[in-house]
């Protein structure tokens, strides 16, 4: 347990340099850009024991314009430095998802139709904001498709006991998904079904 103890101060630390050097203006924004968390830790069989053996699983955020091998290869560094006491080494092993960074350009044409689309229907310009959690739009831009996440209100419901989304807010993404496939040049339309 004293050794996890080690571990995950060693991570805390991990995540404070991380985010301090987060350099991107919309993940600049947030409180934490990347978190870097501990969801799960199991060691021992009974209390009046000393466990032969620790687990513990968890997420890094990494960095827009960041290599995951190389976000993965620090975290692997920072551990074994934190554990250097003669002792088994720690053992990383990289399971679940992989959710890369992704972005597309605020200048890119499509960041502008859907901003445009936003602004017709809510009836003010959408605010832009980097996000710290893994997103399928990660999938479209790792292929070169322009991608901006836009969706309904109420983002701290989301994967809650109660998730819930209002019947208003659905039908006004489903407009706002119309106006910007409106707003689509012919030959843009005609490209994508090539």
């Amino acid at each position: 347990i004293d050794r996890y103890v080690r571990a995950h101060q060693a991570l805390q630390a991990l995540e404070r340099q991380v985010n301090a050097a987060a350099d991107h203006p919309l993940m600049r924004e947030l409180e934490l850009p990347y978190p870097l968390l501990v969801g799960r830790v199991s060691g021992g069989e009974w209390s009046s024991q000393v466990p032969d053996r620790v687990e513990f699983e968890g997420r890094i955020g990494v960095p827009v314009g960041a290599d995951p091998a190389e976000t993965r290869a620090l975290l692997e560094t920072v551990l074994a430095a934190a554990l250097d006491d003669g002792e088994a080494p720690a053992e990383v092993r990289w399971t679940g998802g992989a959710y890369h960074p992704a972005e597309t350009p605020a200048t890119h044409p499509w960041v502008g139709v859907v901003a445009g689309a936003l602004a017709d229907e809510r009836g003010g310009e959408p605010v832009r904001a980097g996000v710290p959690w893994g997103a399928d739009m990660r999938l479209f831009t790792a292929r070169g498709i322009p991608c901006v996440m836009a969706g309904t209100t109420g983002i701290e419901r989301a994967h809650a006991v109660d998730e819930w989304v209002a019947a208003g807010e659905l039908v006004a993404v489903a407009r706002v998904l119309l106006r910007a496939m409106l707003r689509l040049p012919s030959s843009a339309v005609l490209e994508a079904n090539a």
